[in-house]
């Protein structure tokens, strides 16, 4: 017993009230109140502090009444925040009309694009190695041909219009020359008018008297009686002549006047 009473006052003597100081406001700090006990006391052990001062700091920091309480309370809901932050696995989750709306959207354009990617796939590759090429229809044919025949017509329209252009061109430069040609020839007739009106001016050579030609009369009375009958054939010959020269020097005016005449109709 004695041994035993003089431990206890040791024992209590060897508390160090600094490191008690320290483990109670450890125990008192908000971050550490809900902390199990348990938990609390091997940290405080591992801090170097003696069960004795662990004891100490408990009691004055009511970390054991705080334990007790803890054990006879049930454990605390959580926070309506963290509900509805993160909510239940089972519990449903309400959509409003906008996500509703939008879902079915999402899941019909889904569908649609899936659909026409496998129809151009089959199209392309499975119905050709099926059943081969399709052959084209006869209105396909028919169509084809209208749109070639069409195309035709429009150019043949093109080339005719053209062409009328050329025409047009061409029919404008010969009206131009054939007026051109029309004045000058209008020019030359009516220079040829002038000549012709200008020799009716002047004597006719046929007009003007013939004068035959004679012998001397020194020489007709050496002559001889055949020789006067030769010149007698001869000058009768002589007269025939000019008659006849004379005749056509009076049908060349007659000649000259139906010409003019003539070029003044044409007029």
């Amino acid at each position: 017993m004695a041994s035993t009473a003089v431990d206890v006052p040791a024992e209590t003597s060897a508390v160090r009230e600094d490191m008690v100081q320290t483990a109670i406001k450890f125990l008192e700090n908000p971050n550490v109140v809900n902390t199990p006990l348990a938990q609390k006391q091997k940290f405080l052990q591992r801090k170097g502090l003696t069960d004795r001062e662990i004891q100490l700091a408990c009691e004055k920091a009511g970390a054991y009444v705080l334990h007790e309480q803890q054990n006879r309370l049930p454990p605390p809901l959580p926070q309506p925040s963290a509900i509805s932050r993160y909510p239940m696995y089972g519990q449903p989750m309400q959509l409003t009309l906008f996500d509703r709306i939008r879902e079915v959207v999402h899941n019909i354009a889904l569908f649609s694009i899936v659909a026409y990617v496998i129809h151009k796939f089959y199209e392309r590759y499975i119905a050709p190695f099926l059943f081969g090429k399709k052959k084209k229809s006869i209105e396909d044919t028919i169509d084809e041909l209208d749109g070639n025949i069409k195309t035709s017509v429009n150019e043949l329209k093109e080339d005719l219009q053209s062409v009328k252009v050329e025409v047009d061109k061409i029919s404008s430069s010969n009206e131009s020359q054939t007026n051109r040609q029309l004045v000058e020839l209008k020019s030359e007739i009516a220079s040829v008018k002038g000549l012709l009106l200008g020799r009716k001016q002047f004597p006719s050579v046929a007009n003007s008297p013939v004068v035959p030609p004679s012998i001397p009369a020194w020489q007709m009375s050496s002559v001889p009686p055949d020789n006067i009958d030769e010149q007698d054939d001869h000058e009768e010959r002589k007269e025939d002549l000019e008659e006849l020269g004379s005749g056509s020097g009076s049908s060349e005016p007659e000649h000259g006047m139906k010409t003019s005449e003539s070029s003044l109709e044409i007029m």
